[in-house]
């Protein structure tokens, strides 16, 4: 059975802290393909300078190994996207798959008050990096899963090599015009499309 992984994000950058940890939960799980796919509108973010078109644009310069592959479906629904949604028609796409739903620590232990996520955890198994190497976050990832999810069955929770920089730190870098944790061909569209200024 195919193995299908689902990356969601702001992507805003991408940078090499998201295909680190994209490479790492791949090797966990055993994915065949990774489909990124940029939000239209993150429920958790505020606005950007960069469009959604833009966003898109910058992963595929940047997520160019064979292992992943760019969609736009959440841009083309455009709005506040629910990932039940996007696994739903991922899925119908993908009879035969079997899905895996990347995320970092912060997102699983609020999962339980994201939209249908019973739903979501019978559609796709979770695959969950503790970033940090914090041992005791590990353990609460662990325990969040036992107690309050009651799905153990259905998350993988392991440890990531850290990739100690965000992309609020990178947008702050860009504006001093340093190039921090991007690829040569995202910092060069950023720079010649003036974003994050």
């Amino acid at each position: 059975m195919k193995k299908i992984a689902i990356y969601g994000g702001s992507f805003d950058p991408p940078h090499k802290g998201h295909k680190l940890l994209a490479e790492n939960l791949a090797g966990v799980c055993g994915a065949d393909r990774v489909i990124i796919i940029p939000t239209a509108l993150s429920p958790f973010k505020s606005s950007s300078s960069a469009t959604a078109e833009d966003r898109l644009t910058m992963c595929k310069l940047f997520f160019k190994e064979a292992l992943f592959s760019i969609s736009d479906i959440e841009i083309r629904r455009g709005g506040k996207s629910y990932t039940v949604d996007t696994l739903t028609q991922i899925k119908e796409e993908n009879p035969d798959a079997e899905l895996f739903l990347f995320m970092g620590d912060d997102m699983l232990l609020s999962f339980d008050k994201w939209y249908r996520h019973q739903e979501i955890l019978r559609l796709a198994t979770i695959v969950c990096a503790c970033r940090t190497e914090n041992l005791e976050k590990l353990q609460n990832m662990r325990d969040f899963v036992k107690n309050v999810l009651k799905a153990e069955d259905r998350v993988i929770v392991c440890e990531s090599v850290p990739f100690e920089i965000s992309s609020t730190e990178i947008r702050a870098s860009l504006k001093e015009g340093i190039n921090k944790g991007l690829s040569e061909d995202v910092y060069s569209y950023i720079v010649a499309k003036g974003l994050y200024q």
